[in-house]
């Protein structure tokens, strides 16, 4: 993981609005560089699946995290995979900005 990401870690948790929890989350995802289920991530993290789950909402509203539908089950509930968008670096990067900009300007 980019050090001057994990450096930013305050940053990126004021901007986006997000808990300890779903920092950890999205550190996780950009960490293990591979499409995840909520199971196995809470399984890593050792958190139950539900915190998981709202965690993953919230990083995919913010635009950091997609969710990706398993095309291998035919039968039952589908299953889902969790991972981080592209350039996620740069996404940041920009919304950080946008963010400064705002708090500029309410200043």
């Amino acid at each position: 993981m980019s050090e001057k990401l994990y450096d930013a870690k305050d940053v990126i948790r004021c901007c986006y609005k997000l808990s300890d929890t779903d920092i950890d989350c999205l550190f996780k995802l950009i960490e293990l560089n591979k499409p995840v289920t909520s199971d196995e991530l809470s399984q890593i993290m050792k958190v139950s699946k539900t915190t998981v789950e709202n965690s993953l909402k919230k990083l995919i509203d913010s635009g950091l995290v997609i969710r990706s539908k398993s095309e291998d089950k035919k039968i039952g509930r589908p299953k889902y995979y969790y991972s981080i968008v592209e350039n996620i670096v740069n996404k940041i990067r920009e919304d950080l900005l946008n963010c400064s900009k705002k708090m500029q300007l309410s200043l």
